[in-house]
């Protein structure tokens, strides 16, 4: 067992070795002069989120923002994407590699093996490399965990805008209310899941029992108080919407209807 253990320390340090070896090679390289931004830019870029910029969250695609903000925030890997992928100006090779072995050392391996395939094309006619792909530090695979979510989050905020575009003002601030208070990832799945059921036509049609039942079941949950307040606030607001929105729903089935899911949610936790 020692000799297979010291075999596989060998094998590491001999990597790392190779690594190292190839990053003094590629470290030659240096970035576009034109690329950098402007004593000014950098100044504004500040307080930037170059993972933002270059993934369009929260603000349309920048990729030349992106880069500036990478260069003034030190964000090698947006610099190494952005380079490799030929975004916001052509694709550069050297200078991915280069922005690759100055990045987490955990992750330099894979990067560059997945670089040279694409400059080889073996990756294919237009390859893509990611920084998330080979994700290896904690760092690293936290950051990219919140990048997935918040992705995911704007696109189905994207698609609740796109069923309410043509909804009546006062039905869209009744929704706004809805959104304000739902207080994580679940709620925003839940607000576009049930309204592509009410938009359909399946609208709740529970009686006043299956209500009281519920409500009941919920009551005997422990439920911390203010996570509680908290969802009765959404529940109260999708009431609203309901009220003025789907007016066929007696407001006992959108209670039972919401007690139900919360039950379900509660009793997978």
């Amino acid at each position: 067992m020692h000799k297979a253990f010291a075999t596989t320390l060998l094998a590491l340090a001999a990597s790392a070795h190779a690594d190292t070896s190839e990053c003094e090679i590629h470290k030659l390289a240096t970035f576009p002069f034109p690329h950098r931004p402007t004593a000014e830019q950098a100044a504004a870029l500040k307080d930037c989120d170059a993972d933002k910029l270059y993934y369009g969250i929260g603000v349309h695609f920048d990729y030349v923002r992106a880069r500036h903000c990478a260069f003034a925030t030190d964000r090698q890997d947006i610099l190494m994407m952005l380079y490799a992928n030929g975004l916001g100006g052509p694709r550069n090779y050297a200078v991915a590699k280069m922005a690759a072995c100055r990045s987490e050392p955990t992750e330099i391996e894979a990067r560059l093996a997945r670089l040279a395939r694409m400059q080889t094309g073996k990756e294919g006619p237009s390859p893509k490399i990611d920084m998330c792909d080979d994700a290896a530090n904690s760092h690293l695979l936290s950051r990219c965990a919140a990048i997935k979510l918040e992705l995911s989050d704007q696109e189905r905020n994207a698609r609740i805008d796109t069923i309410s575009a043509r909804w009546s003002d006062a039905d869209k601030a009744a929704l706004l209310s809805v959104r304000r208070h739902a207080v994580d990832t679940a709620q925003v799945e839940e607000i576009l899941s049930s309204l592509l059921e009410f938009e359909a036509g399946k609208l709740p049609s529970f009686t006043m029992e299956d209500a009281a039942a519920a409500e009941r079941e919920m009551s005997q949950m422990k439920i911390p108080p203010d996570r509680q307040r908290s969802w009765l606030a959404y529940r109260d607001a999708w009431l609203a919407l309901g009220k003025l929105r789907y007016p066929s729903a007696a407001p006992h089935a959108w209670k039972a209807y919401f007690a139900k899911r919360r039950i379900a949610a509660i009793k997978t936790q």
